[in-house]
């Protein structure tokens, strides 16, 4: 686990979105406010258990049920717009843990059975107490998005922690939530695997002008990179773009798309790529996200490794960019 965590401008939009006074809560844990900026602060492991303990005694019911209005955070939270993206519900979790590593110190630990799939909530040592708000806000997040990406009502198979709930909880979910020795969100994986209606819709709120602009440029551009480039756009932040993946979507072989690139003197690694210098270039451009953030969408889990990568796109580092820009 890592001892410092990264928190930037994501974090008070979150909370004033949901009616909590952010100043008030980063100022009683001792972070920084006065500090913050577009690039965000890192806090300790300790600073970031009380900033969530912090959170117990700040909301109330209400507060937390206020997550489910999720259009309002998608276009604001990169996790949530990442989940939004993907093709259903498994890759959207899946995608919602492995962000949940480069954010805070908790996990989303996920079991696939025969015929459903289990989400629990822990802090990644596996023993501290989560609080209730953590894991209650995260359950009604998770129901919210696959409701809202599906656009089908689902209900749980199982709602359960170490916490009590009450009525409005029952109401929300569809069905009484029970107390338990785990924090658990148990979903019928027939649910989990409907197509996210989302999966493209969500990208078109979310780009910028520059972006989208762009994107009319290659749906002009008849060649068979061009196609290539415009289904990855919208396959990067889902986190599924493969060749395969790709092929599917324009309905051919992975052979019979590579040989197409080839004839234009290309190749699927090369519009990959470039596909994600453009993405790069617009989130640094348009958004306050981190570079951890950023990297995160434009498919890079290790953001040394896309550092990396920017700099050989653009001969600039992404701080240099940035300042670049700005000036």
């Amino acid at each position: 686990m890592g001892n410092f965590f990264f928190i930037d401008q994501s974090y008070k939009n979150f909370l004033e979105d949901i009616g909590v006074n952010s100043q008030e809560i980063f100022k009683k844990v001792g972070i920084p406010w006065e500090n913050m900026n577009d690039e965000g602060i890192s806090i300790s492991k300790e600073q970031y258990i009380s900033f969530m303990n912090s959170m117990e005694t700040a909301t109330t019911n209400e507060h937390i049920l206020g997550l489910s209005n999720v259009e309002e955070l998608v276009l604001f939270v990169p996790p949530l717009f990442a989940a939004m993206c993907a093709k259903n519900g498994v890759k959207c979790v899946e995608r919602l843990a492995k962000y949940k590593q480069l954010m805070g110190p908790f996990a989303l630990n996920i079991v696939k059975n025969s015929h459903t799939l289990e989400l629990e909530f822990v802090f990644d040592d596996q023993h501290t107490p989560i609080p209730r708000f953590t894991v209650l806000s995260e359950q009604v997040l998770i129901v919210a998005i696959l409701r809202k990406a599906t656009g089908i009502k689902i209900i749980p198979k199982k709602v359960a922690s170490q916490y009590n709930y009450g009525d409005e909880f029952e109401q929300y979910f569809g069905m009484k939530p029970q107390r338990h020795d785990k924090n658990i969100l148990t979903l019928d994986l027939i649910d989990m695997h409907q197509p996210f209606i989302t999966a493209n819709n969500t990208m078109w709120h979310y780009l910028e002008p520059e972006l989208k602009k762009r994107i009319a440029e290659l749906e002009a551009d008849d060649s068979y990179a061009a196609k290539v480039r415009n289904e990855l756009i919208e396959l990067i932040p889902g986190g599924t773009y493969t060749v395969e993946d790709v092929a599917v979507e324009l309905n051919v072989s992975p052979r019979t798309l590579q040989r197409r690139l080839a004839v234009e003197n290309t190749t699927f690694i090369k519009q990959l790529n470039h596909t994600r210098e453009l993405m790069a270039r617009n989130y640094l451009k348009n958004s306050t996200m981190s570079t951890d953030e950023i990297a995160f969408l434009v498919g890079y889990s290790d953001a040394n490794v896309f550092n990396r990568a920017f700099r050989g796109w653009t001969g600039l580092t992404v701080g240099q960019f940035k300042k670049r820009f700005r000036n």
